[in-house]
């Protein structure tokens, strides 16, 4: 391995080409990161000084091997960040400065005699940021979505630009010449016997972190063989297996890859996903278990999609559970989940047992969340049942007497517990309440069910959050304790889409307005002729005894 400063601008010197792995992420690199180099190069403008320099890290090369035709080619294994943006950098320089100045710069970013062929540019972007890359080299324009790349070269082009009166306008020949000589790198040439993973996965230089996607990324492909030639063995894993999840997945990505690995049998926090992962490929030796591991990994992912998105699933029962699960924000079920539906797959499970279990686990969390149990024992819980997950087609039985265990911190509310938790808890502004509110009404609607993830269908107090002196009458003497007791029970809120005309009106106003509304809920409010302490406990009892039929507690 070698390792020696020099100057950034002598990878773009000479007919070569640097290219960027397939493997490795896209160009990433930001507003904040642009400014911290423009910043470093203005603080040679005013005060120029030839002996001086500023390091911008280091770039990790390995020779690749090529034919003896064309150019000399390296892969960049750390670095393309940096690399990226002074070519966008010099791109922005070409653009604004005369011609045989642009000329010059021209020669940075392409081999002329190549034109046309692979070898023609001088850095050689991985796949997804590839034709962006060659517009801007080739001076072409870009009407689609802006790319980063081309916000970056914006982002310079603006600076050379401004501002507008001549006097002051930055001098873009000046900007070249800092480029070129004051801006370094630590080049760290890697020899045939380096590994080129292991260096790659040491570094930590300054820029934006890798994430536990882009570790996993490059460890997989970097197991199979890297060809020059396209359609190589990588390059095929790549856009078949990796890419696709990748697409499918987008921000999520790294959160499922934590699901991933619990699902595996592996209990590691989020930020050691990618060890683990790393362990579980290591017991694949050959690139034909490799591809098996992954082409599970890519039938988990489609899974996880529709749990994020619950929209995407064909089932109408299944999609049902999962949206109310998703209400609950309960992810740390997902590599459960991820366990459950493999099984479907794989015809140990059918879908019947799924919706089961769906609900079980439904039930399960809602009773714990109107209960006001510690949401935080849900963690070890369901990564234990993740790795106890047991062969068999009766998931749904196994379930409730795992969940029925009397274990305190983990345990499932019995029917008088969940009942006297809806009926005595204050829970506006709660998302059990909304959860319990919208449930109730699909299950009172029956056929005519009203949307009610419309934004404009809220919460409403039935007796209002400020008393008027006709809701006073209406309460009685006692109508202070009364409302500090009952304002925010179950039995005194319901869902409106008239919230703020409703507000503070007098109960017989509401009653009207109840009696043509198009939620089951409200209709039955207008039987009601007075609001009271009564009426609201009342209301609260029997609202919870629908709960219970909703989230029963089954037994085995």
């Amino acid at each position: 391995m070698e390792a020696n400063p020099v100057r950034i601008v002598q990878y773009f010197d000479g007919e070569k080409q640097s290219i960027i792995p397939l493997f490795q992420r896209p160009y990433t690199w930001s507003r904040n990161n642009w400014e911290t180099l423009w910043e470093d190069i203005m603080a040679f403008y005013d005060h120029p000084d030839l002996s001086s320099s500023h390091f911008m890290s280091a770039i990790v090369s390995i020779p690749a091997k090529t034919t003896p035709v064309g150019v000399t080619k390296h892969l960049i294994i750390d670095g393309q960040q940096r690399l990226t943006t002074i070519s966008l950098l010099l791109c922005a320089l070409r653009d604004v400065v005369e011609e045989r100045k642009a000329e010059q710069i021209r020669d940075y970013l392409v081999n002329r005699h190549y034109e046309d062929e692979p070898d023609y540019l001088k850095l050689l972007p991985t796949q997804g940021d590839r034709d962006e890359y060659q517009k801007l080299i080739k001076g072409e324009d870009n009407s689609g979505v802006v790319h980063p790349m081309r916000k970056c070269y914006n982002f310079f082009s603006d600076k050379l630009r401004e501002p507008e009166d001549d006097e002051s306008r930055i001098d873009p020949e000046k900007i070249l010449d800092i480029t070129k000589q004051q801006l370094r790198v630590v080049m760290i040439n890697l020899g045939e016997t380096d590994n080129p993973y292991q260096i790659f996965e040491s570094l930590n230089f300054k820029g934006e972190a890798l994430t536990q996607a882009d570790l996993v990324r490059n460890y997989v492909l970097m197991r199979f063989k890297h060809s020059l030639t396209h359609g190589s063995t990588q390059e095929r894993i790549y856009d078949e297996l990796w890419r696709p999840m990748e697409r499918l997945l987008e921000r999520n990505i790294d959160n499922f890859l934590w699901y991933y690995t619990v699902m595996q049998g592996y209990d590691v926090k989020k930020p050691k996903t990618y060890i683990a992962i790393r362990d579980h490929f290591n017991k694949s030796r050959s690139e034909e278990e490799i591809k098996a591991s992954l082409n599970n990994m890519i039938n988990s992912a489609n899974v996880c999609a529709n749990l994020i998105d619950p929209s995407k699933e064909q089932n109408s029962y299944i999609k049902r559970e999962l949206l109310w699960l998703k209400q609950f924000e309960a992810t740390i079920t997902y590599p459960f989940l991820l366990r459950v539906f493999a099984s479907l797959k794989s015809g140990m499970l059918d879908e019947q047992v799924i919706i089961k279990s769906l609900r079980i686990i439904n039930s399960f969390i809602l009773r714990r969340a109107v209960c006001q149990e510690k949401r935080s024992a849900l963690n070890k819980l369901f990564i234990r049942l993740t790795s106890k997950f047991p062969d068999g087609p009766k998931i749904d039985e196994w379930l409730v007497t795992e969940l029925s265990k009397p274990l305190r911190s983990e345990r499932w509310p019995n029917n008088d517990e969940f009942r006297n938790a809806i009926i005595n808890n204050s829970l506006y502004g709660k998302k059990e309440a909304r959860i319990l509110l919208e449930r109730i009404e699909a299950h009172m609607a029956q056929k005519e069910v009203v949307d009610l993830h419309d934004q404009n269908i809220t919460i409403e107090h039935i007796m209002p959050q400020t008393l008027t002196d006709e809701w006073k009458k209406e309460l009685g003497d006692d109508h202070e304790n009364l409302h500090q007791t009952y304002l925010d029970k179950i039995g005194n809120l319901t869902l409106t889409g008239y919230n703020s005309e409703l507000s503070n009106a007098d109960f017989s106003v509401k009653r009207q307005q109840y009696a043509n509304s198009g939620i089951a809920l409200n209709r039955e409010l207008s039987n009601s002729h007075s609001w009271n302490a009564n009426t609201i406990i009342a209301r609260g009892e029997s609202l919870a005894e629908i709960a219970i039929k909703i989230w029963p507690r089954p037994t085995n």
